[in-house]
């Protein structure tokens, strides 16, 4: 099976001029829970309403490693472990951390190496795709200039305002606020969340 990309670009002017590349997997429709258990009995003896419930428990098992501290293996496909952080700005004193300000940020996969080749074996060409998701494009000096002007009439900017204000999908708008930042024109402020961004 072929795999689909899409290819975005940062025009770093204030530097060298080089254009920053990215490149971005075309992600297709999950299957629906039905579907998967209507996959599986097809292949094999188990009935969709035994794949249902093997599913129910290992989600039920999941919660309850995870609430233990564990990390999940499913064999010969990989580890899940949780994944935590702040829910504070980040400039606070050390002294101040309370396990009240530590939040679930979400959950990390680790395949099993063999599990990832297997999936490589599987994918014939990895192609760029002919419809593309593509933001609109900006250089650094034209997107910042209109951020400039943006900040003249708000105080901060999130990542959904950027998109909305800019014709940004969501990809290319936390791309653009993470580069601003790396070069000192931006801070962050926040939740994790719900971040927000101001200009330095």
């Amino acid at each position: 099976m072929d795999l689909k990309y899409d290819i975005y670009n940062i025009s770093n002017v204030a530097g060298s001029g080089e254009e920053r590349k990215y490149v971005r997997l075309k992600q297709q429709k999950a299957m629906t829970a039905s579907e998967l258990e209507a996959t599986i009995q097809n292949r094999c003896s188990l009935t969709k309403g035994d794949v249902a419930a093997v599913l129910t428990e290992l989600r039920d098992i999941a919660v309850q490693e995870f609430a233990m501290g564990r990390r999940f293996y499913i064999p010969e496909i990989g580890y899940f472990s949780l994944s935590i952080g702040l829910d504070m700005p980040e400039d606070n004193p050390d002294k101040k951390i309370t396990g009240k300000k530590v939040r679930l940020r979400g959950i990390n996969f680790r395949p099993e190496a063999s599990f990832m080749k297997e999936v490589g074996r599987n994918v014939r060409h990895i192609v760029r795709s002919e419809y593309t998701s593509q933001s609109r494009n900006y250089d650094e000096e034209k997107l910042w200039a209109k951020l400039q002007e943006y900040f003249e009439t708000s105080r901060y900017i999130t990542i959904r305002l950027m998109c909305n204000q800019f014709g940004l999908s969501r990809y290319m708008a936390q791309k653009w606020l993470n580069h601003f930042i790396e070069k000192g024109l931006m801070v962050k402020d926040g939740t994790p969340h719900s971040p927000i961004y101001f200009p330095a």
